[in-house]
């Protein structure tokens, strides 16, 4: 029984071993437009994803597109809120590793000057006039515009996906993902229904823009 145990974890040890080359990502790394194919085979054309759980990225400041990478390679930030079934968490890490600084640079230019599409969504316009309050109160500063202007790191809020932005409410709070504490703090005193109500402030105003 222990010889047979013995085998079987070295099996399971073995085939964890394997299983970071059976994620191999070929990223394009030479032609730019072939690069720019690659990244939206995700993010959508121009960067306006599709897909509920992967966010836009048209529109993203220049900074704070170039920044995201940089966290991505140098592993400070895990891309868990966006990997596919089957794909490994840390998929947008080793992509980002693959680019060199002026690749990323380029990228940051192209999606900075791309218009950023807010897709349609449920509203629910009680929870969202409650969004706007608790928005106004805490958010705007950093977030102005109602969320809806780029400045350096802070994101485009307004029409966003919501699951994806629901799930970096999850990873503030689960400490996955880093946060500037003044923005911790305000994340941790609202309680649930609060972010929901957020969430479909920003859905809102995505869909006046």
């Amino acid at each position: 029984m222990k010889h047979s145990l013995n085998l079987t974890l070295s099996v399971l040890l073995a085939l964890a071993l394997a299983l970071p080359a059976a994620f191999a990502i070929d990223v394009p790394t030479g032609d730019f437009v072939q690069l720019v194919e690659f990244c939206e085979g995700c993010h959508g054309k121009d960067g306006n994803s599709q897909t509920p759980d992967v966010p836009i990225i048209a529109g993203y400041s220049y900074e704070g597109f170039f920044n995201t990478m940089d966290v991505f390679r140098l592993g400070d930030r895990i891309a868990i809120e966006f990997h596919r079934p089957g794909e490994p968490e840390t998929v947008m890490n080793e992509i980002a590793k693959q680019l060199s600084a002026q690749l990323v640079r380029d990228l940051a230019d192209y999606y900075s000057r791309r218009p950023f599409v807010a897709p349609r969504q449920d509203v629910n316009a009680e929870l969202a006039r409650r969004g706007e309050i608790i928005h106004n109160r805490l958010c705007e500063k950093c977030h102005n515009k109602k969320g809806a202007h780029p400045v350096n790191d802070a994101a485009i809020l307004a029409g966003q996906w919501t699951p994806y932005l629901r799930r970096q409410f999850d990873n503030f709070l689960s400490g996955k993902r880093f946060v500037p504490r003044t923005m911790l703090r305000r994340i941790k005193e609202l309680p649930k229904e609060d972010i929901e109500a957020l969430l479909s402030f920003y859905a809102s105003v995505g869909m006046q823009r």
